[in-house]
């Protein structure tokens, strides 16, 4: 039985740490610029027909925002309500049943 030698780390046919790193940022960095070009396209897409619907739908548009704005405005209020009840409801002195 031949015994092999173990091969040395920093013979030039065998790939460096570094040049493993490199090649990993190198590969990651293209990959999340082709996602950053798709999701930039895919938002462009969006609100071009986003506005190309706002244009021919102005009343229809202007309706949802209202709803919108009412439905975040009741939220908002019932929210201030809820808040307010419970900051009642700490102030309000525990006595005991024993005490009175």
């Amino acid at each position: 039985m031949t015994k092999v030698p173990p091969a040395d780390p920093l013979a030039p046919n065998e790939k460096t740490l570094g040049d493993k790193a490199s090649e990993a940022f190198a590969s990651t960095k293209e990959s999340v610029t082709d996602a950053a070009a798709r999701s930039r396209d895919a938002v462009a897409g969006a609100a071009k027909s986003t506005a190309e619907t706002v244009k021919a739908h102005p009343g229809a548009t202007a309706a949802i925002v209202a709803g919108a704005a009412a439905a975040i405005a009741g939220a908002a209020f019932g929210a201030s309500k809820l808040i307010e009840k419970k900051r009642e409801a700490d102030a309000t002195p525990k006595v005991p049943p024993s005490a009175t």
